[in-house]
């Protein structure tokens, strides 16, 4: 049996504390062991914080520090999750691979392109193992949705979030500390979440990938928020419409907003392949199709080409994402994670293209060029 995984985490907010509790998880099951924590506030490091989220942990024999770059450079660890928020990278990710250190890295990666392709480029060049945390991936209901359609023509697929502007504001990051809102809403203001293609829309775009392939193009077209209507830096449109052209033919139509006064959420997932549609439920995931004689002699009722696919979710697609992580570092194994970080830039260019596609008029942006054409540099520099 391999020793086990000496391992850190770069970030103790509610993302990388949800990750830190299924760490714990598998320490206890001694396939790994938390060595290191660092975050930029003191606070979130004290070890009744830290027991606060994760019952039970042994925070005060783990090296926990402020300097971040002192303990990539400390020879403690195997891996690390960094899971910082997107706009305040400082070269971690690129000193840890080329300190040799595997990575998991939370997504957005970057909320730039130069910045995330400087983070690919080192991740490659390092040969280090590299996982993003797409772990909606490793949702049961998307992985029996993967197989599903792994023989069907995919054409289309819909993915409708209406979501409160006054929402999921940042649970232990001191943002009004750092140049972010005063109220925390992060993902209200641009400069925090990229906008809410960017924050949001990665989630459903990955699983589109993940199911059908690739992105080539995008054409985005928002509803900007005038000045006199911004409120604690909540900045981010009005509403946006964003369409991905994929490798494959199929087309992703995604229609987002973030509005005031609304404080209720809506939220509708639909597949469409040559002959049926697919629909996502909270509990349920939800086929149409009707797969007798065709045409059929009599017009048929909704219900009887409805069939279920599969129930609610069974997996902790975190603790899941994180056994598949720790498997693939200690058998040296890259394909047994289900997004490297070269596989996840092209999730992340595409939610990134939607934002440049508005910025100039709409136009299509096609993701070869976004990726290295003179005429993007500027969208791709980190401001």
């Amino acid at each position: 049996m391999p020793s086990p995984l000496r391992i850190g985490v770069i970030g103790l907010g509610q993302r990388g504390l949800q990750h830190l509790a299924a760490l714990r998880q598998l320490q206890q099951e001694g396939v790994l062991e938390i060595v290191a924590l660092g975050d930029a506030f003191p606070a979130n490091l004290t070890p009744e914080k830290l027991r606060q989220f994760v019952p039970g942990l042994p925070a005060e024999s783990i090296e926990r520090t402020t300097n971040i770059q002192s303990l990539i450079n400390a020879d403690l660890l195997d891996a690390l999750y960094i899971a910082i928020p997107p706009n305040v990278h400082q070269g971690e990710v690129v000193a840890a691979a080329q300190a040799g250190i595997h990575l998991f890295v939370e997504k957005p990666m970057s909320l730039y392109l130069d910045e995330a392709l400087e983070m690919e480029n080192a991740i490659r060049e390092a040969g280090v193992i590299s996982t993003v945390g797409f772990q909606q991936r490793y949702d049961s209901q998307h992985e029996a949705l993967h197989d599903f359609l792994a023989d069907k023509p995919v054409v289309m697929a819909c993915y409708t979030l209406h979501a409160p502007i006054e929402s999921h504001s940042v649970k232990h990051t001191f943002t009004e500390t750092v140049g972010g809102p005063s109220n925390r809403v992060w993902t209200a203001n641009r400069a925090w979440s990229g906008g809410t293609v960017v924050e949001a829309g990665i989630h459903p775009l990955d699983l589109w990938r993940y199911w059908f392939g690739d992105v080539e193009w995008v054409q985005a077209q928002y509803i900007q928020r005038p000045p006199a209507e911004i409120y604690d830096g909540a900045d981010n449109p009005y509403a946006y419409s964003a369409h991905f052209g994929f490798a494959n033919g199929a087309l992703g139509v995604m229609t987002l907003s973030r509005l005031r006064r609304v404080f209720a959420s809506y939220g509708d997932h639909q597949v469409l392949w040559n002959e049926g549609r697919v629909q996502l439920e909270h509990d349920s995931l939800i086929a149409f199709h009707y797969d007798g004689d065709y045409p059929p002699a009599q017009r048929l009722a909704a219900e009887s080409v409805r069939h279920q696919l599969h129930g609610k979710n069974t997996n902790n697609t975190t603790y899941e994402i994180a056994a598949a992580f720790v498997r693939a570092v200690q058998e040296k194994r890259q394909e047994l994670v289900r997004s490297s970080f070269s596989d996840a830039m092209n999730s992340l260019a595409a939610v990134i293209a939607a934002n440049v596609s508005d910025e100039l008029g709409g136009v299509r942006v096609e993701i070869d060029e976004l990726m290295s054409a003179d005429k993007y540099a500027d969208f791709r520099a980190k401001k």
